[in-house]
């Protein structure tokens, strides 16, 4: 799914970059933002929806334990890629780059998570690389304060307060790893990354629909004073 939202981002960014000196039409530019996020919600659910058949295929069990990890975390994003594909091209033009800014994909904290779900389940399995090295404990540690850190990483963009949290998550999970906790470590990212899309998505609407911003400030000072 966050590649999907990686090549929606890429085909904006790409047009924009390539044209600095002239002004890029709107319908044009919206038009690559909608095609763009709209592949990418229907692309990384039917993705989200083979792996998790895939993975049931091949270790000759029942889908539906794979289809409810893989399609839950894919959905709540399918959803924000859907409103921002219909709502991103009324972004102004002289905001585009802004709004552009934003939507780059968390796509280096992902990685960090995936190496640490890799190495928790690992641990929990005694598979590759686990019967190799022969310390469990250590590689699953070091999968969950991974997965903690990647998690504080996605939920907030302060660097204040990455600062602060992914230290502190990333010694949390490593102390309360464990077979009971590990899906629940899980979840936690996984709410991290649909906070991030939802996030995204709000910012997305502010851009579009200026107005509506202004009043809901304005009614929040007048309720305010």
């Amino acid at each position: 799914m966050l590649t999907a939202f990686a090549v929606a981002h890429l085909a904006p960014t790409t047009w924009l970059a390539a044209t600095p000196t002239a002004s890029t039409p709107e319908p044009t530019t919206g038009s690559l933002i909608r095609r763009g996020y709209l592949a990418a919600a229907v692309g990384g659910a039917v993705a989200a929806a083979l792996y998790g058949l895939a993975t049931g295929t091949a270790v000759e069990l029942d889908y539906n334990p794979y289809l409810k990890w893989t399609l839950g975390a894919a959905i709540p994003l399918t959803v924000c890629a859907a409103l921002i594909a219909a709502t991103a091209p009324r972004i102004a033009a002289d905001a585009l780059p802004t709004w552009l800014a934003l939507t780059r994909p968390a796509v280096t904290h992902a990685i960090i998570a995936a190496i640490g779900i890799f190495l928790m389940r690992a641990a929990l399995t005694l598979t590759t690389p686990i019967d190799l090295t022969g310390m469990p404990g250590l590689a699953g540690s070091l999968g969950a304060a991974l997965l903690g850190a990647a998690t504080a990483l996605t939920a907030s963009r302060s660097r204040m307060l990455r600062t602060i949290t992914a230290p502190g998550l990333a010694i949390g999970y490593a102390l309360v790893f464990s077979y009971d906790t590990s899906s629940a470590l899980i979840v936690g990212y996984l709410v991290a990354l649909t906070w991030w899309g939802l996030r995204l998505t709000a910012q997305t609407l502010r851009l579009a629909f200026p107005a509506v911003g202004t009043a809901l400030h304005r009614l929040v000072d007048r309720s305010s004073g």
